[in-house]
């Protein structure tokens, strides 16, 4: 079963326990709604760089993982200000920050 079809909640939750099971920390920033919100992650790699992941759709109509911003930490506000305004265009958004190790790893093996 796809994830698209679970319910969101589920779907973030995993994504934490897979976090932590790889040694990471993460904290929803914003919870949308708990069945058919949209997600995104903020993953912090050991050097405080801060990328934004999102699913995006693929040329093959499906869905894939792709960073779609990333800030030094010095200029980490901008991802957190585009954030803000998702969230208050998006009421049902949901974002996830983690820390994690090897961010690009971590992206290269989620299932859309």
């Amino acid at each position: 079963m796809s994830d698209s079809r679970l319910p969101t909640h589920l779907v973030v939750g995993g994504l934490m326990r897979q976090i932590s099971a790889e040694g990471g920390f993460a904290v929803i920033l914003a919870k949308g709604d708990p069945d058919s919100g949209t997600y995104i992650l903020l993953l912090r790699d050991r050097t405080g760089a801060v990328k934004l992941v999102e699913r995006r759709p693929s040329a093959d109509f499906a869905f894939e993982w792709q960073v779609t911003q990333e800030e030094p930490p010095e200029n980490e506000r901008k991802i957190y200000d585009f954030c803000d305004r998702r969230s208050e265009q998006d009421p049902d958004l949901w974002v996830v920050e983690a820390q994690i190790d090897d961010a690009e790893r971590f992206v290269a093996q989620m299932r859309p």
